[in-house]
């Protein structure tokens, strides 16, 4: 069974799953009780296969790590995205840290630190989280073991979800530019075409379609001009501000908006994500851009701040 870290401000608390991948599986506005992150509709059978108490039905590489999706919010390194080689090593959908057994160094009712030791890729993960208010900061130092450089995909993967998606959305960014994934077919835009934002064609990024519309969208942000997004929602009076340092130029931008008709969502979907990236999702120039030396180290940076916003 897993047992979760709770940190726990006078505005927010945060449940952590150091046995599931360090996974932030719950984000919860106080005020409200509105709880901001994704939770699949398999959700309950994802954690029972977690903890043993029912057998997993696919091995897949793709399948698997999706029946043990919950939503919530992960760490996809050293790979995003479908499974491919990485300096050699055979990997599953998006990568091995969201799989992995952390340990918890120390915990308090604030901060955490949790670290992890991969085996596909010889790095250490130390990542400490500190809760401040309404603010929480992850910080983690991704450590090469090995006398061989490395270059890995480094993704922080929040799906936000549940009440906080009902009603009046409003998405803001200090990005520029919207790129659709070149791959991914069903999309309300061309795949591979760019856009400056917010405008797509006729649609203003902005807003998310309302509860009953259907949308499907992946792609990347660019060019910012400061590394920040905010979701708002207007009905409840709920905001969220995701913050990052610049070694991660890019964001993922996802929506599954009771659009897929198939495996996994069928519809029963209403996601969306934002997610400070080393790398766009893919196309020509896709690559691993997270670089680290030969015994080297490098500290990433990245917040998020849930308060209360006054309702128009």
């Amino acid at each position: 069974m897993s047992e979760f870290v709770t940190l726990r401000s006078a505005a927010v608390e945060v449940v952590v799953d150091p046995a599931g991948g360090a996974d932030i599986v719950s984000l919860v506005h106080r005020a409200t009780g509105t709880d901001v992150l994704f939770r699949t509709p398999w959700a309950d059978h994802a954690q029972a296969v977690r903890d043993g108490r029912k057998a997993a039905t696919s091995y897949d590489p793709v399948a698997g790590p999706l029946e043990r999706y919950r939503g919530g919010w992960q760490l996809l390194c050293p790979v995003a995205g479908a499974p491919r080689p990485i300096h050699g090593a055979p990997t599953t959908f998006h990568g091995e840290a969201m799989a992995a057994t952390w340990t918890v160094v120390e915990a308090d009712a604030a901060t955490a630190r949790l670290a992890v030791d991969l085996y596909t890729v010889p790095l250490r993960i130390d990542r400490d989280l500190a809760l401040t208010g309404d603010r929480l900061t992850i910080t983690d130092t991704l450590t090469n073991l090995s006398d061989v450089g490395l270059e890995i995909d480094y993704i922080s993967h929040p799906a936000f979800g549940g009440a906080f998606l009902d009603g009046r959305v409003r998405i803001d960014t200090g990005a520029r530019r919207y790129t659709a994934d070149p791959a991914t077919e069903g999309s309300f835009v061309a795949p591979g075409s760019t856009h400056s934002w917010p405008a797509a064609e006729d649609t203003d990024l902005r807003d998310l379609p309302l509860p009953g519309e259907r949308r499907m969208a992946f792609g990347w942000l660019s060019d910012f001009d400061g590394h920040w997004a905010s979701i708002t929602n207007l009905d409840l009076g709920v905001g969220v501000r995701l913050e990052w340092d610049a070694a991660l130029p890019y964001a993922w931008f996802w929506q599954e908006l009771h659009h897929t008709e198939g495996f996994p969502w069928h519809r029963r979907a209403r996601a969306f994500a934002i997610e400070p990236a080393s790398t766009i999702t893919g196309g020509e120039d896709r690559e691993s851009c997270l670089s680290i030396a030969p015994s080297g180290a490098t500290t990433i940076t990245h917040s998020i701040t849930i308060e209360s916003k006054e309702r128009p």
